[in-house]
């Protein structure tokens, strides 16, 4: 879908709920931000021999509105990244845009919630799809729609259920093929204090490809606790996933969420089995970090890395034995020029490798102006 017409349809189904709404809606809140960066990119197209290097624009106006009528209560948004670059061979003009409508009801039996989500983006910043050799001219699409049901058993039980169905396709070349996923799980919590939760989730996905009858199952347990004190929270998870075939693989995952007087990290560490574009599902260990510190008031300066490394699996439908991965470390300082602007400067560094295409690597460095009305 072209990204103005998105837009514009989106436009008008806000301004039609606010002016139909605003008379019977217990509140409404919006927010509006937008991003404007420029920088200087070493190797765009990410090639294993760089061909040169370009200037690289970006500008990604944003837009969130809330309301409640009654129980209910919708959120719905609106995303576009429009980029450019002084070289259009090795980093096309793109207008990609993404949206979302949630609506979430609490009562008595339970909070019913119906999730519905579309995105584009470039391949090579889709996460799980963006490791090996990447074509810069790749865009991912996604359509989801989802449903989720929570019920408090008692003061300590909880019990909860969701289902998810995503349709995914590509354009622009590499080796990606389209697909849809159905996934549908149980998971059941008991709060064993204050700090302490303790959980079991079992679920099932099956990943089909577009126009192929083929298709693969993952069926995942998971045990896991999480942990939340007053600098503190964390989330410890292991378990089993069989694929296809009936070979099973360990999975967990691992968070930790500090938040001091003048600093925050994140540390996350994770070995799961999702559906991907290669063809079915891949064993994925990603390693994700980020660090911030305030300078003072007004200023802040921060460190991000992460890590994605994935193993095609033996019931992968069309790719065997390829494993790949993608790094990428940043660091940054901002300041705030006013509550709702505010100034970075950054240095970003990618690796992309590939037991089938070598590797690759590039810098950049940029400036952005951010505005941000949320705070407000």
């Amino acid at each position: 879908m072209n990204a103005r017409r998105l837009a514009g349809i989106f436009i008008l189904l806000t301004g039609n709920i606010v002016y139909t709404q605003q008379g019977w809606a217990d509140s409404w809140q919006q927010s509006i931000s937008s991003t404007i960066s420029a920088g200087y990119d070493t190797n765009p197209a990410m090639f294993a021999s760089s061909p040169g290097g370009a200037w690289v624009d970006l500008f990604e106006p944003r837009y969130t509105l809330m309301g409640n009528i009654g129980e209910n209560e919708i959120k719905t948004g609106l995303n576009l990244q429009l980029a450019s670059s002084s070289n259009k061979t090795l980093s096309p003009t793109r207008e990609n845009p993404s949206g979302f409508l949630n609506w979430l009801r609490k009562s008595d039996a339970g909070e019913f919630g119906i999730s519905t989500g579309y995105s584009q983006m470039a391949t090579r910043d889709a996460g799980i799809d963006a490791t090996g050799q990447v074509p810069a001219t790749s865009i991912r699409t996604s359509r989801t729609l989802s449903g989720k049901w929570d019920k408090e058993l008692s003061e300590y039980n909880t019990l909860s259920a969701d289902s998810t169905y995503e349709s995914v396709s590509y354009q622009g070349g590499g080796p990606f093929l389209d697909y849809s996923s159905q996934s549908a799980g149980l998971k059941f919590s008991r709060a064993l204090n204050e700090k302490l939760k303790a959980f079991f989730d079992v679920s099932d996905t099956e990943f089909v490809l577009t126009g192929v009858s083929q298709s693969s199952h993952s069926v995942d347990a998971i045990l896991g606790m999480n942990w939340k004190g007053e600098y503190v929270d964390s989330t410890l998870q292991g378990g089993q996933s069989r694929t296809g075939g009936g070979v099973s693989y360990p999975t967990g995952l691992a968070t930790i969420h500090y938040t001091g007087s003048r600093s925050q990290l994140n540390l996350n560490v994770s070995r799961l089995v999702l559906p991907s574009g290669f063809g079915g599902f891949v064993r994925t260990d990603q390693l994700g970090s980020n660090w911030n510190y305030a300078l003072s008031e007004y200023s802040n300066v921060g460190i991000d890395l992460t890590r994605i490394n994935n193993t095609l699996l033996n019931n992968t439908l069309v790719f065997e034995n390829i494993t790949s991965s993608a790094t990428n470390t940043g660091v940054w300082i901002d300041r705030n020029l006013t509550p709702s602007w505010k100034i970075r400067t950054y240095f970003l560094r990618r690796v992309l490798q590939g037991s089938s295409v070598g590797s690759a690597f590039s810098n950049m460095i940029g400036l952005s102006l951010t505005y941000d009305n949320s705070n407000l």
